[in-house]
């Protein structure tokens, strides 16, 4: 007779398969704090949190970072061409993207991807929205997948959810030492701070152990943290973008999770997180009028231009 994993041990692997190179360490906190996982029935909203004892989501929030996280990897189909032609040029962004055109069907396509992602916040189940035809449903079976794209897609989201998942560990920490910042925006912004350092620091000592080539290891997990960022902006409220009692600026949020890497001028992280970004502003009918030599240029100046 087998037994099915716990929801705790499910999480705990989840954890374990994103930062292996942390594995024993995640192993050891994890029995350390001795805190549950909750699945909570799933209702209205997005149920992620965390307290001194427990993670509580439901499995809708799951579907919710699935669904999102392989729409917001269409980005880069989207605006990528206009983004190269920005960047070779010197035309500004805004110009490169009218320039474009065969972004208005691509555009479109994704924002209904997107709509129907965020449509999720809003109902009970995920039952209860229109399932995009060209998104496989969630599962565990990465093998599975039809194509690369996908698999690629896949590796991010889980990247992006166990980013999401130490940040509410963090929490756990906090509660349990009594030792949390003073304010809860302040807090936020710790949390997440922690658990890109817990994904990224360890990695040259890792890669060089096992064969990696560190450069590529280092912009996956940081292209899986640009993720991250864009389903946490899609899931805080637009009332609390600019900053409340309970949230930091998501601006400032962003910037913790996407600012100063140092990654090569080549590297993939920095023209996904363009493309991110750029979807994100038009998203908000923000002005595109900037004028970048790079990609990381753009992204820098797409950073600044959102707070």
């Amino acid at each position: 007779m087998t037994t099915e994993p716990s929801d705790r041990t499910i999480i705990l692997h989840l954890l374990r398969g994103a930062v292996p190179e942390r594995a024993d360490e995640i192993s050891g906190l994890w029995s350390r704090y001795g805190h549950a996982v909750e699945v909570a029935p799933s209702g209205k909203g997005v149920t992620m949190n965390a307290d001194a004892s427990r993670i509580r989501f439901d499995t809708k929030t799951i579907d919710f970072f699935w669904l999102l996280g392989f729409s917001a990897w269409r980005a880069i189909e989207v605006y990528s061409p206009a983004l190269v032609l920005a960047t070779v040029t010197g035309m500004p962004l805004d110009q490169a993207l009218n320039v474009d055109a065969e972004r208005g069907q691509y555009e479109f396509d994704y924002r209904q991807r997107v709509a129907s992602a965020q449509s999720l916040i809003a109902v009970e189940q995920t039952a209860d929205i229109s399932w995009p035809a060209d998104i496989p449903e969630p599962t565990p079976d990465r093998d599975g997948l039809a194509d690369n794209q996908h698999k690629a897609a896949f590796d991010l989201v889980a990247l992006a959810l166990a980013f999401a998942l130490l940040h509410e560990f963090r929490h756990v920490m906090y509660c349990a030492g009594n030792d949390a910042p003073s304010t809860l925006p302040e807090e936020e912004i710790a949390c997440d701070t922690w658990a890109r350092e817990y994904m990224t620091s360890g990695l040259a000592a890792y890669a060089r152990e096992h064969g990696h080539h560190y450069p590529q290891v280092h912009q996956k997990r940081a292209m899986g943290m640009a993720l991250a960022a864009v389903i946490i902006h899609a899931m805080t409220p637009t009332h609390a973008h600019w900053g409340n009692r309970q949230y930091p600026p998501i601006a400032e949020r962003l910037t913790a999770m996407i600012s100063g890497y140092s990654l090569p001028a080549g590297s993939s992280f920095w023209p996904l997180t363009a493309c991110l970004l750029i979807a994100l502003m038009r998203q908000e009918n923000r002005p595109l009028d900037i004028v970048a030599n790079s990609n990381q240029e753009m992204v820098e100046i797409l950073l600044d231009r959102l707070r």
